[in-house]
């Protein structure tokens, strides 16, 4: 708390060393042990006082100096050493990965490998932001990509480039995002507790049934590496929270934007849970109930110090004028407001960094059929779990079903139940008031949250403005998640850091029998998470069925044809198709290369149409009439953003329309922007073309929203980028 009005004060004290004043020793720090669940302090500034002559540094080879080295280097070595624990014992969740394959059955397993397909195409044609799927839906297209955040598509990109397949870059993903989730949720443990409650709380949370569940039996690419975002959005915002700052702002704005990059339902659950956090840690700086608690005690303790040495010392007798001087100038209850500043500019500014999604995202979600996605099976209804399946060891591969015979498992597991009951009793008596409340709030949402996955719920449900797009309740165990795998850690909330030797004690074997007891009680806690989860970790790996693969555009067809799945449709679309005269010509062998309704076309050959080229996202077609009030139709459902222009043909017209030879030259300045109607059923786009010899361009572009959104975006990322040069320079 006192950490800069005593920076520059001269002592000859070492940091974690007590104090020696007349011979007694004394320690006056505000120093708080983080195995307590300390709250974050400026560590750097701490120093000691001592009214002795000494120098203010320590000899490099002084005893006190040697140990300080010793204690950081034992410090270090404990914390790399936890680290490399949980990065080694989360690699068996990676075990149904490393079989020969793919779980071709798991619920959206050929949905995430199509996905990366379809984003893969759009890159080869160029595009850099993806936003139209032109293979959804029989080949009629469908904005998939602006809609849906693309981050996990943009990571399997990378290892498509590497020269993996489709499929095995899935398998990367998936198996990335499971052993990175254990790392972030190790990290932001370890900064709020210690390490060896970041190594319990980071095996929970891999190996955490529903975990396991998006990743082997749903197959959720999105959602499994929406795991690695919400323990470094918690981080980011604890930081904010706790101990203001520029950094702690601009990572924890990044995570928020890589959480809503990854998975925009996700971030729309978890957004107001964010939210209430910062409200309920603010009330309570408001209302001064937690500053109070941990002021008071420090008072105590200085003031009963500084009164007794006083006497004894004029610079301690300083420190205590000093420390009334500080009384006197305490916040004001504005400060306190104020406080709700950073976290309110990381959550703006991480929105702003993700503006090129989730803007058009919210905009224009309106211009697809929503029923597609919340209605029918995925209607929210009656697929709530059962209290009882909260706690049952039950795992299968089907699908949720209404009732409490669902053929999967939606359990919290053995251990996570266990360590959650214990922290209960631990966190009342953790000493930092802030970590202390942080932790209670974990504690309620989750029961909260597991109060709102059962039936009982169901009235608050109809409330909810979200219900429709959660769908199933029990997708609130992605959040669950979490918050039970941070209470679990608690368990070695109070498990005693090393104390440093500089050279082992005179029984070398008790020594070592002491290092070895230190290290059974983290090690028992993991190898009893790790069994508990144990039979869950498996996976139905299987060749692909016809109507499944190989994966090609062929075999996206059939798999669209027998699930009834990516076949959305955008909001002029009245008749959801089962199967499309494109589909049909890829599956006999042949290739898209057009997309021009020809049937369409008047039976008289009054009006001429070639296609001269095409990808994911426009076509060029040279179009001949000479009849006023024709039009060409396109196999294509509108969306905003569709666009035509007509362009004069220059000649020669001697009807060579080689892409190679004649066109390009041909192609003249723009004559018309004629807009687009639809057809009534199919929402197909219908583009009037003027009487004469021209070139019609359909393409997919940017809306102003769109726009909008990616130079909110850039503007973010000069200010993000900005900020981090000013912190770098201020640190210099």
């Amino acid at each position: 708390m006192f950490g800069k009005k005593w920076k520059g004060c001269q002592g000859s004290g070492v940091r974690g060393q007590p104090l020696a004043v007349s011979g007694q020793p004394l320690a006056i720090s505000n120093q708080r042990s983080a195995i307590s669940g300390q709250q974050p302090s400026e560590t750097n500034d701490k120093s000691t006082l001592d009214d002795s002559p000494t120098p203010t540094s320590q000899p490099a080879n002084s005893p006190n100096s040697t140990n300080s080295i010793n204690s950081t280097n034992s410090t270090n070595s404990k914390n790399s050493l936890y680290l490399w624990l949980t990065l080694l014992l989360s690699l068996p969740v990676l075990g149904p990965l490393l079989q020969p394959g793919y779980y071709w059955g798991a619920h959206d397993a050929r949905h995430s490998v199509y996905f990366l397909y379809e984003f893969n195409q759009a890159i080869q044609d160029g595009i850099g932001y993806p936003r139209w799927a032109p293979d959804f839906a029989f080949g009629y297209g469908y904005p998939f990509f602006n809609i849906y955040g693309p981050l996990s598509s943009y990571t399997g990109q990378l290892f498509i480039w590497l020269g993996l397949d489709v499929v095995t870059a899935v398998k990367v993903v998936f198996g990335l995002s499971a052993i990175l989730s254990g790392l972030t949720m190790y990290l932001f443990v370890k900064r709020l507790l210690n390490p060896a409650a970041g190594l319990i709380a980071a095996l929970t949370y891999v190996y955490f049934p529903y975990h396991l569940f998006d990743l082997y039996v749903r197959a959720a690419l999105a959602e499994s590496v929406g795991f690695v975002f919400v323990p470094l959005v918690l981080w980011g915002f604890y930081e904010v929270m706790a101990r203001p700052r520029l950094t702690a702002v601009l990572w924890a704005s990044l995570a928020y934007a890589g959480l809503m990059f990854t998975s925009n339902l996700l971030a729309l659950m978890f957004t107001p849970i964010l939210g209430l956090y910062v409200a309920v840690m603010m009330v309570w700086a408001f209302f001064g109930k937690a500053k109070a608690e941990a002021k008071a005690k420090v008072d105590t303790e200085v003031e009963a110090e500084t009164k007794t040495l006083s006497t004894q010392t004029p610079k301690l007798h300083q420190l205590h004028q000093l420390h009334k001087l500080y009384k006197l100038h305490k916040p004001h209850k504005l400060y306190k407001l104020l406080a709700g500043l950073p976290p309110l500019f990381t959550l703006l500014l991480g929105l702003g960094l993700s503006s090129i999604f989730w803007l058009p995202a919210f905009i224009e979600y309106k211009y697809v059929r929503v029923d597609q996605w919340v209605g029918g099976r995925f209607a929210f209804g009656d697929d709530f779990v059962e209290l009882f399946q909260l706690f049952s060891p039950k795992w299968g591969f089907g699908t949720s079903i209404p009732g409490p015979n669902d053929d999967t498992g939606f359990q919290i597991g053995l251990a996570a139940t266990i360590l959650l009951i214990f922290s209960f009793i631990i966190v009342p008596k953790l000493s930092d008031p802030f970590s202390r409340r942080t932790l209670y709030f974990f504690q309620t949402m989750t029961l909260i949250l597991i109060f709102l996955t059962t039936p009982i719920s169901s009235l608050v449900w109809t409330l909810l403005p979200l219900s429709s797009f959660a769908q199933f309740p029990w997708r609130l165990l992605v959040i669950i998640a979490p918050f039970i795998s941070i209470l679990a850690g608690t368990i070695l909330v109070h498990y005693p850091e090393p104390i440093p030797h500089p050279q082992p004690p005179a029984s070398t074997s008790h020594y070592q029998l002491s290092i070895i007891n230190y290290q059974l009680s983290p090690l028992l806690l993991a190898t009893l998470i790790l069994l508990s989860s144990y039979p869950y970790l498996k996976a139905e790996v299987r060749d692909p069925k016809p109507t499944e693969g190989p994966v090609s555009q062929a075999a996206l067809f059939r798999f669209q044809q027998s699930s009834d799945e990516m076949t959305g449709q955008t909001a002029w679309v009245r008749r959801i198709p089962n199967w499309s005269s494109l589909a049909e010509q890829v599956e006999r062998g042949g290739e898209i290369a057009t997309k021009v309704n020809y049937t369409a076309l008047p039976a008289d050959d009054s009006v001429g149409v070639y296609s001269m080229e095409m990808d994911s996202v426009h076509e060029r077609l040279w179009v001949g009439t000479e009849q006023a009030g024709q039009s060409v139709t396109f196999l294509t459902p509108y969306y905003p953003g569709w666009t035509a222009t007509i362009y004069e043909d220059l000649g020669p017209h001697d009807g060579n329309l080689d892409q190679e030879v004649g066109p390009v030259t041909r192609v003249g300045p723009v004559v018309d922007q004629p807009p687009i109607s639809t057809t009534p059923i199919e929402g197909w786009m219908v583009v009037p073309i003027p009487p004469g010899s021209h070139f019609l361009e359909l393409r997919f572009e940017d809306t102003p929203i769109r726009i909008v959104g990616r130079w909110v975006t850039f503007i973010s990322m000069l200010v993000w980028l900005g900020l981090f040069v000013v912190v770098d320079l201020v640190k210099k």
